[in-house]
């Protein structure tokens, strides 16, 4: 199967900035890979895929639950990060893949996990994505999705949205929780769990690590501080003493099976 035209912009701006993800505390966060491997209960997968794998983090938490686990990348520079931290995270065994989430070079129903946390709002054309999940699992086969969302408000979302492009111009967009429940279904699949949480963010770090010029960057800490009461409120958003800024973005886990 041919892959798919990968995504210049995902990759300009990862590929700049692999080692400072690798370095992520954010991405690393404990809590929210424990809340990836926990959908998986008790359950041993054959092969998996995790979709989007950046440093790899999400690939390692789930390694012990599968015979074979496969990260995969549009950025090279990823894939090295995630080559030079498998052996510390205690996963060795993961295989790395450089190729486009659209385009999985797998055969149809050939595998039982697919996993993807925090890179979907990258993703150019979701429905075309999750018609690959459905075509590359198994019957019984399940996904494990875990990305950051908007809030139902309009004015929070739209908030959100300028300052997600403003930081990262490889941002696509980040769906509700019922736009990805509706989504999932139409490819196919049965939602069969969800959970809400949240990922707690740090201004300045949040600029710094998406590689902003440091003029921009100061524009956006504005923003940030004033920001509508609407957006203020839905995102938890703290000025300290200091002059960092705490605030969060919703989080959605879901787990998705394929009949």
């Amino acid at each position: 199967m041919t892959n798919a035209q990968p995504d210049r912009s995902s990759q300009s701006q990862f590929g700049r900035l692999a080692g400072a993800y690798g370095a992520s505390k954010t991405h690393a966060q404990a809590g929210a890979l424990a809340s990836a491997a926990s959908m998986l209960g008790d359950r041993r997968y054959g092969t998996a895929m995790d979709i989007g794998a950046g440093p790899g983090f999400t690939a390692f938490a789930v390694a012990d639950h599968c015979d074979r686990i496969v990260a995969t990348d549009v950025t090279p520079e990823m894939l090295e990060q995630a080559r030079s931290l498998r052996g510390e995270r205690g996963a060795p065994q993961t295989e790395l893949m450089l190729t486009a989430a659209e385009s999985l070079p797998c055969r149809d129903g050939s595998l039982d996990l697919i996993t993807c946390r925090t890179a979907a709002h990258h993703f150019l054309n979701v429905d075309s994505w999750l018609a690959e999940v459905h075509r590359a699992l198994a019957p019984g086969g399940e996904l494990i999705l875990i990305d950051t969302i908007s809030p139902d408000d309009a004015q929070a979302t739209s908030w959100m949205h300028d300052i997600e492009i403003w930081r990262d111009p490889s941002h696509v967009r980040n769906l509700t929780e019922a736009e990805w429940v509706d989504a999932i279904e139409r490819a196919g699949l049965r939602v069969a769990e969800t959970a809400i949480s949240r990922v707690d963010l740090e201004y300045p770090d949040w600029t710094e690590r998406a590689g902003m010029a440091k003029e921009e960057a100061v524009r956006l800490g504005r923003a940030l501080k004033d920001a509508p009461p609407a957006a203020a409120g839905a995102f938890g958003i703290a000025s300290r003493a200091d002059g960092t800024i705490e605030f969060y973005w919703p989080i959605l886990s879901v787990k998705a099976v394929k009949p």
